[in-house]
């Protein structure tokens, strides 16, 4: 590679440019495309983008000489995308715990860590099968690829995509975080199976309550 192709490869494209302008302070479409070097439409586009994927937000208004327009800026939490650490970070935490703690005082700080995890939603209302689907979608939310079937009148909930692979990969006791999650919010018993073969892989037994026979 010479001189001018890493040149090349070195330049900002036109998101980057924006990001690092609405890293230092809120903006309008027609700053940013004034700095950038952009059409508006084009400084628009990429504003749509960055708000479906919740980097960016509206926030407030400026008060220009001919009409107020939007200012944008970074959402709260929008550093999860750039940061390439948590993930490490999370993986080394789990060994240490490992390595430090006893088998009954990890389980123990793992369901706490599923408590928390529930405790950042709001509790799901329904019949069992609503507090399973709200389960089933916050599990979604946070980054899980799976379905749901029933077997032998239970629900199973199973993933090829582990939310937490990386802490699983550090200690497969990890899990039991995710099971305490859905128990708590579906308030029912639940049992980790997940596949810890060469394909990991996530199964929760979601027990459902058995209808009671009424006497004739």
């Amino acid at each position: 590679m010479n001189e001018v192709d890493l040149e090349i490869k070195q330049i900002p494209t036109t998101r980057e440019k924006i990001l690092r302008l609405l890293a230092s302070r809120p903006h309008t479409v027609e700053e940013l495309a004034k700095n950038v070097g952009v059409s508006k439409n084009a400084v628009r586009a990429q504003i749509a983008t960055l708000e479906r994927e919740g980097i960016i937000e509206a926030q407030g208004m400026f008060k220009g000489a001919r009409r107020p327009a939007t200012l944008y800026g970074f959402s709260p939490g929008s550093d999860l995308h750039f940061s390439k650490a948590y993930p490490a970070v999370l993986s080394h935490l789990i060994h240490v715990l490992a390595n430090r703690l006893s088998h009954e005082e990890f389980i123990a700080v793992m369901q706490e860590l599923g408590q928390r995890l529930a405790g950042s939603t709001t509790r799901p209302l329904g019949d069992p099968w609503e507090k399973i689907q709200a389960a089933f979608k916050f599990l979604k939310g946070l980054g899980s690829i799976g379905q749901m079937t029933e077997e032998d009148g239970n629900i199973i909930i199973t993933g090829s995509v582990c939310p937490i692979s990386r802490a699983v990969a550090a200690d497969a006791r990890a899990c039991t975080a995710i099971e305490t999650l859905l128990h708590e919010l579906t308030g029912l018993p639940v049992e980790e199976h997940c596949n810890r073969g060469e394909r990991q892989s996530c199964r929760f037994i979601v027990q459902m309550p058995r209808k009671k026979e009424t006497d004739l």
